[in-house]
C-alpha cells in the first residue's frame, strides 16, 4: 500500500486516518519534524499497519498539468512556455518547456488558464524559491484576487 500524505497542520499537529477502520486520532509530530523525517509507519488500534508520508507546507498542493507563460522580470523579460506541474494558494511548481537560466530570488509574471470549467485566467507575479535545470518552485508575491477562485478549484 502506497504512504498516503498528511498535511501537517500550525502546531505540527497532523490528523491521521487508518485507512482501513477510518478512525482518525491528532498528533503532535513535532519530534519526527525536528528530525526531519518524512515517512512514518503507524501502528492502529485496530492492529492494522499502514505508511503516512508528512507534507510540512503551509498550503495543500494540488497536482497538475497545465500550460503557461512565464516572463522573467529579473532578466530582460525573458519569456518562456511552461507546464505547471503542482499549484497551491502560496505557489506553483512548474517545467520550463526549454532550458534557460533561472535563479532563486527572481521576480516571474506568470500566466496560466485553470482547467475548470470556466478555464479561469490566471495572471500573477511570483518569487523564485527553488530553481534546477528542469524544475522551477515559485511562491506568490501578494495576496491576489484569484485567491478565493483558486481556493474552490484546489477543493475540486
Amino acid at each position: 500500500m502506497e504512504a498516503s500524505k498528511v498535511l501537517v497542520k500550525e502546531g505540527d499537529v497532523a490528523i491521521i486516518t487508518c485507512p482501513f477502520c477510518r478512525k482518525t486520532k491528532r498528533v503532535s509530530v513535532a519530534p519526527y519534524k525536528e528530525k526531519r523525517k518524512r515517512e512514518l509507519r503507524i501502528k492502529c488500534s485496530c492492529e492494522k499497519i499502514f505508511s503516512i508520508c508528512l507534507e510540512c507546507r503551509k498550503h495543500q498542493r494540488k497536482t497538475v498539468k497545465l500550460l503557461g507563460k512565464s516572463i522573467n522580470l529579473s532578466q530582460h523579460r525573458k519569456s518562456q512556455d511552461i507546464i505547471l506541474r503542482n499549484i497551491s494558494l502560496g505557489g506553483i511548481g512548474f517545467y520550463p518547456m526549454k532550458k534557460y537560466e533561472i535563479k532563486k530570488d527572481d521576480r516571474l509574471q506568470i500566466s496560466f488558464s485553470l482547467d475548470d470549467s470556466n478555464s479561469t485566467p490566471i495572471e500573477t507575479t511570483a518569487t523564485v524559491r527553488a530553481a534546477s535545470k528542469d524544475y522551477v518552485g515559485c511562491e506568490f508575491n501578494t495576496p491576489e484576487s484569484f485567491k478565493p477562485t483558486l481556493g474552490f478549484y484546489l477543493l475540486s
